[in-house]
């Protein structure tokens, strides 16, 4: 009988408990619980239930405004990831991420009757949105594919009777430019992506966003110097500006119109622009050898022995040649006028000529000559004084073409070199 009553004791008091800690265990607040996915599934269905109802009967075709006399007024900021400019096509490429954002009068609703949610997410095609085209793409004005047809949509619920919409989508737009590369390797271009709205100033108006200029991101900031990437490849990106025209009757101007009559014919046009500057670090050297060179040049008539002199002329003229080769790989086409560079290397390449058929001849003279010094090339001889005494041979006569040679030589290396000096010094400053 005690026995009996023991264990009604343990079973009454003891094994109730049991369950009752397994269920504070496995309660609302225990890690292997289903509180996260219920809460989740919770908000799904309001979010749902939101998109069910403010999408019910939406029509993206009609402008999201209740007054039509109102225009809707779009703000675009750009996010350029990328750029590459293709100097030989007259193209420039553009890749990033466009931002815009609008008011709309009809995706609104009350956050209190869907669990408090003032965001709400949706897909492109879902929502009214501005037709924006790039003017003057590579691929034609009416090409569909410079903006991704995917994009992440969000609707901020702000007022009663307002919402804001905002939209990422990706772009890669390839523009024709004008370039002119007179001053290669120290020019400077710039290159436009003009986008407009395809509905007129009355329904539609482009502005940029908060007057921002488009971000820069090209790659990680440098940790040393603190400064971003801008340079790609052979460019260095100086800036990215927006310039806000309007275009009506052929004419783009910066002068926004100001009657009914003037934005009834006028579209709004946003122009990006991109300023970039050769970064050519290696084209110094590339000119400045062969200027270097030159003083080879000049030195040879230096030289005592008229053919070691050609040898050095011709061991010049082939360095340039290489040289020139180089360079006319990496100049681009179009220009307007032949570049400083370019002239300065043809005017060296025409003194070592000039040098060279000199030195043949004076070859030919001084081997072959049936003739005798002219009297009037010997006034030359005054200039014999100034002469090192390795170079003077008195012993000889007056009427000699070597001893006249020994005499001309420096004097030609002297006014060459003179005449190099000004060629450089007009190509650094000018």
């Amino acid at each position: 009988m005690h026995k009996r009553a023991a264990l009604l004791v343990i079973f009454v008091f003891f094994l109730p408990p049991i369950p009752k800690a397994k269920a504070a265990i496995d309660g609302i607040d225990s890690e292997v619980g289903e509180a996260e996915e219920f809460y989740n599934r919770t908000y799904s269905e309001h979010h749902s239930k939101l998109e069910r109802d403010l999408f019910r009967k939406y029509s993206t075709r009609v402008r999201p405004v209740k007054n039509s006399s109102l225009p809707t007024i779009v703000d675009i900021h750009w996010h350029v990831v990328h750029v590459s400019i293709n100097q030989n096509d007259q193209t420039m490429t553009m890749h990033g991420h466009i931002y815009m954002k609008w008011t709309d009068e009809f995706l609104v609703w009350n956050p209190a009757d869907y669990n408090g949610i003032r965001t709400a997410r949706c897909k492109k095609w879902q929502v009214w949105q501005p037709k924006i085209k790039v003017a003057n793409s590579a691929a034609g004005i009416y090409s569909n594919f410079d903006f991704s047809t995917n994009a992440h949509v969000l609707i901020h619920m702000q007022e009663k009777e307002k919402a804001k919409v905002e939209m990422y989508p990706t772009f890669s737009i390839t523009v024709g430019c004008s370039f002119d590369f007179k001053n290669y390797p120290d020019d400077e271009n710039a290159c436009s992506v003009n986008i407009f709205a395809t509905s007129p100033m009355t329904e539609i108006q482009l502005q940029n966003y908060y007057s921002i200029p488009p971000s820069l991101s090209f790659s990680w900031n440098d940790k040393v110097t603190k400064r971003k990437k801008t340079i790609i490849s052979d460019f260095d990106i100086l800036n990215v500006t927006n310039d806000l025209l309007y275009y009506s009757g052929g004419n783009i101007s910066s002068n926004s119109p100001s009657t009914i009559k003037e934005l009834v014919s006028t579209w709004s046009l946003l122009s990006t622009t991109v300023r970039f500057r050769r970064h050519s670090p290696l084209f110094l050297a590339a000119v400045g050898l062969p200027s270097i060179t030159s003083i080879i040049n000049v030195m040879a008539f230096l030289v005592p022995s008229l053919i070691s002199a050609s040898y050095i002329l011709m061991a010049n003229m082939f360095i340039q040649v290489i040289f020139l080769q180089d360079m006319i790989k990496k100049i681009p086409l179009s220009v307007s006028e032949l570049p400083n560079s370019v002239r300065l290397y043809s005017f060296i390449m025409l003194c070592n000529v000039s040098s060279l058929l000199i030195n043949f001849m004076f070859i030919y003279l001084t081997t072959n000559a049936k003739f005798d010094l002219p009297d009037y090339l010997k006034p030359v001889f005054s200039l014999r004084n100034v002469l090192p005494a390795s170079w003077r041979q008195p012993d000889e006569a007056r009427n000699n073409w070597t001893e006249w040679f020994r005499v001309v030589r420096p004097t030609i290396c002297i006014l060459l070199g003179v005449v190099y000096l000004i060629q450089i010094m007009v190509f650094i400053i000018f």
